[in-house]
């Protein structure tokens, strides 16, 4: 089981990237943090999301 912003998920042994696609988040434009440490989009292919991890996505939104 993961937790992905908050909701318990199934853990599937994936990478960030592979977890994106599989919740049909676009990558544009949004963070992610793994454990509370921010993961580069360049290494979104390969930092894997192990048991029990917590997950937030953030979506950038302009404004002022």
């Amino acid at each position: 089981m993961i937790h992905v912003n908050g909701e318990d998920d199934s853990y599937l042994n994936e990478s960030v990237a592979d977890l994106l696609a599989r919740r049909g988040v676009e990558p544009r434009g949004i963070a992610v943090a793994l454990n509370g440490d921010v993961v580069r989009h360049g290494e979104w292919s390969t930092t894997l999301v192990h048991d029990d991890s917590k997950v937030e996505i953030v979506t950038a939104v302009a404004g002022g």
